[in-house]
């Protein structure tokens, strides 16, 4: 479980091992969701940002290497629920530009600015 950002974002599994990931409830421009992972037709992690009442359901699923993607619980689907690539970066190959900067030279002055990418 982490918070950042006041976004309470909470997993199960191993997401990295995926290679497709579905969004399975909630909207992603509300920034509320749940989201699988799967890998060769199974789910192998899933992931959720302020929705994490569903971890429980995800967890049991991994647990039976159930079939990817999954079958979503409850009511809260999004419109469109098809599975994209993962993108993972490859282990050790250093990421592009943060979005999160920590600037100040008193570091009990931190403060985070965000930086969207290609600026």
């Amino acid at each position: 479980m982490s918070g950042q950002f006041g976004v309470n974002i909470k997993s199960v599994g191993v997401p990295p091992f995926g290679d497709e990931i579905v969004f399975t409830q909630g909207s992603v421009k509300e920034r509320c969701f749940a989201a699988a992972y799967g890998r060769r037709g199974r789910v192998v992690a899933a992931v959720s940002f302020n929705h994490g009442k569903w971890l429980e359901y995800y967890a049991r699923l991994i647990e039976q290497s159930a079939p990817f993607p999954p079958p979503p619980p409850g009511w809260d689907r999004p419109d469109v629920m098809k599975p994209v690539p993962a993108e993972f970066p490859a282990p050790g190959v250093p990421t592009a530009i943060p979005d999160v900067v920590l600037t100040g030279h008193d570091p009990s002055g931190r403060s985070a600015e965000f930086r969207p990418r290609g600026h």
